[in-house]
């Protein structure tokens, strides 16, 4: 074969290195322009970004390896790849919020190359692998813009995309009839175990669901003998980070979802039918939405009408029947199990957060994708079924990036972030003034605007200088001793008091402290300095510090 005729047989890969170079590329700056510069909010957000920030600082200070390896054994409790691959691009485009983010975006790109190069593999339908590139922007789990979207540094998106790319290898294994397969699938398992340790709980049932399948079908040995040896490959990779982060993810798991005082305050305690009720719901309203549902009853139903119309005049033979069957099961049966063990998980655990609930993402993905195929096959027009993917792959891109630049935002928000900007830059100046070492900084409200945690990130997002701030309150979501929350106030340097809310607050220490307004005004009156009043989101906040401060 002539080197540009082969060429030419490979331009979809061509094609699709040039639509993901260019995904990034607007994606990166609609981000830029339109999320980065929000303070970062989420509390989760302001963990993972303080250990990016902190490993980045780190590596300054001792060097590239060795501040590479210490993002991967620093203490974790939820996942060790976050600030391992943030501080790979802070060290070539320098520490910052849409530099961050990029890890998300890269995931993606890394789930929908690996979701292109399955369906390739396993279909050799050039128009599906593009549809499927496509449909993974279609998604409300991506665009919202909200806690757990593209715009958040989080665990959620990225797990959700790490178990896609593993969902992806599983379908290339032919039913595990392929070592090589196998041994890649078992290698991006142990990636998504260390991107988060939740999916462990996952991963454990789907594997158990994978042993079974194995296990009933044909060359049963050969099979169940490879998806163990994907088992260990997982196990040697991520054992040794679970074990050294063993008393954390304890800590954090055990006894703060199931056995702490938190655990009883965080849970719905919701039976089995409600919890598949609360599940579907906000699978619907927050990962999927009615335009991805419409993009995806549409394009269903414009194969069905072409499989109509353009029915094949002459019955499939025996042997592709047979073909068509076992191909089936190799992406529906993967599929499944993909999408039933998390949802599984998710039921009967006694905690609820609707931002984990992406994971369901990569099982139903390929559930649609397996139908869709389905439908194409029984058209003798391959050109329409054609047409509808690309379809597919240009409305979800328009879903996506209309949806980014155009965030829905309550009225006022914009000028409440700046004002968030403002008083990180004002702590920034005022600690430098007064050579401040550790500034303590209190507030009366949990939020995740004001306390000291999102003004260290702030401080270094805008200034680049890590200022380590003390968080003197809150003390957490609990109530707390009145001597101790008073003697956290005497400790503080700078103090914010809500003077007037629209509720009584979430946590038990939200409304502790409104009852204790009187008290806790009182003594800011008498041994603080009001610096200025100010409206930030519901809420009226003064601003105190101690007396000589500049």
């Amino acid at each position: 074969m002539k080197p540009h005729a082969k060429a030419f047989r490979q331009w979809h890969w061509l094609a699709l290195g040039a639509l993901l170079l260019g995904e990034f590329l607007i994606l990166d700056r609609v981000i830029s322009q339109h999320h980065a510069w929000v303070y970062p909010r989420w509390n989760d957000q302001i963990q993972y970004l303080t250990e990016a920030y902190t490993g980045y600082e780190y590596l300054k200070l001792h060097g590239f390896f060795p501040g590479l390896w210490q993002t991967l054994i620093n203490p974790a409790a939820q996942g060790t790849l976050h600030d391992f691959f943030a501080v790979l691009i802070f060290t070539i485009a320098g520490p910052s919020r849409s530099a961050a983010l990029s890890v998300n975006l890269f995931y993606l790109l890394a789930w929908q190359l690996a979701l292109f190069g399955a369906v390739i593999k396993t279909t050799q339908s050039k128009s599906l692998a593009f549809a499927s590139a496509g449909l993974l922007l279609a998604f409300d789990t991506l665009s919202w813009g909200g806690p757990g979207s593209l715009v958040d540094f989080r665990l959620d998106w990225m797990a959700s995309c790490a178990m896609g790319i593993a969902l992806a290898l599983a379908l290339c294994t032919a039913g595990f009839r392929s070592t090589r397969w196998s041994l890649l699938f078992g290698t991006a398992v142990g990636f998504s175990l260390l991107t988060r340790f939740l999916t462990g709980a996952y991963f454990a049932l789907i594997f158990a669901g994978l042993f079974i399948w194995c296990l009933a079908s044909e060359e049963r040995g050969r099979r169940a003998g490879n998806l163990l040896l994907a088992a260990l490959i997982a196990f040697a990779l991520s054992a040794p980070f679970f074990w050294l982060n063993r008393s954390w993810v304890y800590d954090y798991y055990l006894i703060g979802h199931f056995t702490g005082p938190e655990s009883a305050l965080r849970s719905p305690n919701m039976g089995i039918t409600r919890s598949l009720s609360w599940l579907s719901q906000n699978w619907w309203s927050l990962h999927v939405g009615a335009k991805c549902a419409w993009l995806i009853l549409s394009t269903t139903l414009g194969l069905v009408i072409a499989a109509r119309v353009n029915q094949p005049q002459n019955s499939l033979p025996a042997a592709d029947l047979s073909s068509k069957k076992t191909h089936a099961a190799d992406w529906g049966i993967p599929g499944a199990i993909f999408l039933l063990a998390p949802t599984l998980v998710l039921t009967f655990h006694d905690q609820k957060s609707e931002l984990v609930l992406s994971i369901l993402l990569p099982g139903a993905i390929v559930l649609v994708l397996r139908l869709w195929q389905n439908l194409a096959n029984y058209s003798a027009n391959r050109s329409f079924p054609a047409i509808l993917s690309w379809g597919v792959l240009a409305v979800s891109s328009y879903l996506a990036v209309n949806a980014l630049a155009k965030p829905e935002r309550a009225a006022g928000f914009e000028a409440s972030t700046r004002k968030v900007n403002a008083l990180a830059d004002y702590f920034y100046d005022t600690q430098l003034k007064a050579k401040l070492v550790n500034p303590r900084l209190g507030a009366d409200q949990v939020t995740d605007s004001l306390d000291g945690q999102i003004m260290r990130v702030l401080c270094y997002e805008r200034h680049k200088t890590w200022v380590p701030f003390i968080m003197t309150l809150p003390t957490g979501i609990m109530k707390e001793k009145p001597e101790v929350l008073m003697e956290r106030l005497r400790q503080s340097d700078f103090m914010f008091l809500t003077e007037r809310m629209s509720s009584e607050g979430a946590w038990p220490y939200d409304r502790q402290m409104r009852r204790l307004y009187p008290q806790l005004k009182a003594w800011c009156e008498q041994n603080l300095k009001p610096v200025e009043t100010f409206l930030l989101f519901d809420r009226q906040m003064m601003l105190y510090q101690r007396r000589d401060l500049p």
